[in-house]
């Protein structure tokens, strides 16, 4: 019986998982500290498994150099593309750390076990909500597309496309800020109302000590206002992962 694997269907399976990595390790909801890294590994090992006779057939002449160079390339575009993703899903947590800034729940951080990290809790709940969202609506399959989709314009060997990079990096980064601000909007003008509220009433009657109530009535207002900002999330967040996919897409090396 004769079990040997052709050399071209060895390098296509050892460059597709270095590019994988890079992506799984990055991009959420795969890079949840949740995940195991055996099960992040396996799962990049499937990546590619899946990828791999889309990878042969464009591969030069086999060598140890070209290994080398394109394994460190694929995993730098990996990463890239995770990136991507990263910055644009952290939208949404950042919606949550902005109504946890203006409603005073920043003040006191909780530990995260998930993330091993201190959180406020509105932005990690949003966050949270967001993944659930994510897997709900196959979204993380659109992700999965849109990587399997690079490699159209982002063939192993070519170049790492930097000047695209920038541009696709400054729009996402660009985008998060005015996802945050139109998840979160509601919310921080109510807050920011109560804030005018609050300080008018220490004028009209200054005997009162604002900042014994204050702190306690705008955590109160957050708490039951807080599901204004829940119907907006689906659209947001499909918006937000369609654009990360289509990033994934038009970059093309040179």
């Amino acid at each position: 019986m004769d079990l040997s694997v052709p050399t071209v269907t060895l390098a296509a399976l050892l460059l597709g998982t270095a590019r994988a990595t890079g992506f799984v390790v990055l991009a959420p909801p795969f890079s949840s500290r949740s995940i195991p890294l055996p099960v992040k590994g396996a799962f990049a090992l499937a990546l590619s498994l899946l990828l791999s006779t889309q990878i042969a057939p464009g591969l030069p002449e086999i060598t140890t150099g070209f290994l080398l160079v394109s394994a460190v390339t694929e995993a730098i575009i990996g990463a890239a593309l995770g990136f991507v993703v990263q910055v644009l899903f952290t939208a949404v947590q950042m919606a949550g750390d902005l109504i946890d800034v203006t409603g005073g729940f920043s003040l006191q951080p909780a530990f995260d076990p998930l993330s091993l990290t201190q959180n406020a809790s509105i932005g990690r709940l949003h966050y949270l909500l967001a993944s659930t969202l994510l897997f709900t609506s196959g979204g993380h399959l659109m992700l999965v597309k849109g990587f399997a989709t690079s490699y159209e314009g982002l063939p192993v060997g070519g170049d790492v496309p930097t000047d695209q990079l920038g541009a696709v990096l400054i729009k996402a980064f660009s985008m998060m800020f005015l996802a945050a601000l139109q998840i979160a909007g509601p919310m921080v003008a109510v807050l920011l109302l109560a804030d005018v509220a609050l300080a008018l009433l220490s004028r009209a009657a200054p005997a009162l000590n604002i900042f014994s109530f204050g702190f306690p009535v705008k955590i109160l207002l957050t708490l039951t206002m807080l599901g204004l900002t829940f119907p907006l999330l689906p659209p947001a967040l499909d918006a937000l992962i369609e654009h990360a996919a289509r990033a994934m897409v038009s970059l093309r090396s040179g």
